[in-house]
């Protein structure tokens, strides 16, 4: 495989974003199951975080595809990282309860921001430290790659707190649970044209820098890049369409949740197949 063909950065592109997905929700799910489990989680998520952080140091000084690489990767673990300790409830914020009835307007935003608080500020810190450690590297795809993940998410959170009628997913680990009662989910926020219409504008700029470019390190980090900004515009779609995700990872999920929402599915089905036949088209 040429790997610095748009073609095959594309696949690994894909293929990362799924199986990296899959591979945090798993972890989680098992450290859930067990006892101690998350913390003994959290042990080897650190040191999967550093390693990114040297790929990304060691890759930003390359201008070479491989340099973009590891650009990429480096990201992608320092995410995992935040990732995970944001799924397990290690680091979210100082409200761990369920949002208080009757909340609304800034009410309701300040009680969202206290219960994601701990988490945006580490992921704002870390964003500074990659700034000062990379700026004026000859590569910085790879800190380009953590802006993205971090703005795309910055979006989510603003699409799924204003409203998004399907942002609830069975995915969700239990002991993030009550952030859920911070969804608005009765309707379309008016601005999601606008989140949609900025991301599509940055997937132009991305594709356009990628045929433009006459490097190859320029050509994969542009294409590695809009690859992800694409999957992040399907994501901000999926949470406003009747469209399920959980296909995609349910290998990564726990059992329990898998089988609840197996069984769900098949009493939906009955409950359509009653309500065919009780329809009066159907009698004779």
């Amino acid at each position: 495989m040429d790997f610095t063909s748009p073609l095959a950065a594309l696949f690994i592109a894909i293929v990362v974003w799924w199986l990296s997905t899959g591979i945090v929700l798993f972890a989680v799910n098992q450290a859930e199951a067990g006892s101690g489990g998350l913390w003994k989680l959290m042990v080897p998520m650190t040191c999967v975080g550093i390693i990114g952080f040297a790929l990304m140091v060691i890759g930003s000084e390359h201008k070479t595809p491989m340099g973009s690489y590891m650009g990429f990767f480096g990201a992608l673990f320092v995410w995992s990282w935040h990732e995970a300790a944001f799924l397990t409830g290690a680091l979210t914020g100082s409200r761990r309860t369920e949002c208080p009835p009757g909340l609304s307007g800034w009410g309701r935003f300040r009680a969202a921001w206290e219960a994601v608080c701990d988490h945006e500020i580490a992921i704002l810190l870390t964003g500074m430290g990659l700034w000062l450690a990379l700026a004026g590297a000859d590569n910085l795809f790879g800190l380009a790659a953590f802006g993205l993940l971090w703005g795309m998410r910055i979006s989510a959170k603003l699409l799924i707190f204003l409203g998004a009628p399907h942002a609830i997913s069975e995915m969700m680990p239990r002991r993030i649970a009550h952030l859920k009662s911070y969804f608005n989910t009765t309707r379309t926020t008016p601005l999601f044209p606008l989140l949609l219409a900025v991301a599509m504008g940055l997937l132009i700029v991305l594709v356009a820098g990628a045929m433009r470019s006459t490097e190859d390190y320029s050509l994969v980090g542009h294409t590695l890049l809009a690859a992800f900004m694409a999957l992040a515009i399907v994501e901000h779609v999926v949470l406003v369409l009747p469209v399920s995700d959980t296909a995609l990872w349910r290998w990564a999920m726990a059992k329990p949740a898998v089988q609840a929402i197996s069984g769900e599915a098949r009493m939906g089905q009955r409950g359509r197949q009653r309500h065919r036949s009780e329809h009066p088209s159907n009698k004779q």
